[in-house]
């Protein structure tokens, strides 16, 4: 093999390299979690890897969704900044059963195109108070937790970026 040969194999492998890493920077976010309403699962400061998109849902995931509208929950459009986004565990997709404790959410089953969501603690803001949660809302789901809070707070310290709530 000549070198000419050896060095177009190392720079397509470069090139495809590069063209993963730029689909996955648009896709993959870091999210650090405000608010107790995951605790204990999640805490304040925890950092989490979040994959954009729709495709990992599944009940017992932890999705991260746009906060709701304090009066009218998830039924009208609402700030997709990220400093209004929740983080929550989905407990029901379409077709699923409606848990019991979900008295906002008419039906025996999950309809098409929505979710139901919790929070970790009983008072978490989440389908307890605003019904369905419109699968449109969705931003995202969590891959993994990439820092715990007590290494997060020796990092970053007061100075924290920016970053969805768990509220």
């Amino acid at each position: 093999m000549s070198i000419a040969t050896a060095l177009l194999g190392v720079l397509a492998v470069l090139l495809v390299l590069a063209a993963l890493l730029g689909l996955a920077r648009g896709r993959l976010v870091a999210v650090t979690v405000r608010g107790y309403s995951m605790s204990p699962v999640l805490m304040p400061g925890d950092r989490l890897l979040m994959l954009r998109g729709r495709r990992r849902i599944a009940a017992g995931r932890v999705a991260v969704v746009v906060a709701p509208d304090r009066e009218l929950g998830w039924k009208t459009p609402a700030d997709s900044s990220p400093d209004s986004w929740y983080v929550k565990r989905i407990v029901a997709v379409p077709g699923d059963p409606v848990p019991a404790w979900a008295t906002r959410c008419p039906g025996t089953h999950v309809p098409p195109g929505m979710l139901i969501l919790l929070g970790e603690r009983p008072g978490s803001r989440d389908s307890k108070q605003w019904g369905y949660c419109p699968q449109d809302k969705l931003i995202g789901t969590v891959l993994f937790r990439l820092r715990a809070a007590a290494a997060a707070a020796e990092a970053d310290g007061d100075d924290a970026e920016p970053a969805p709530s768990t509220r």
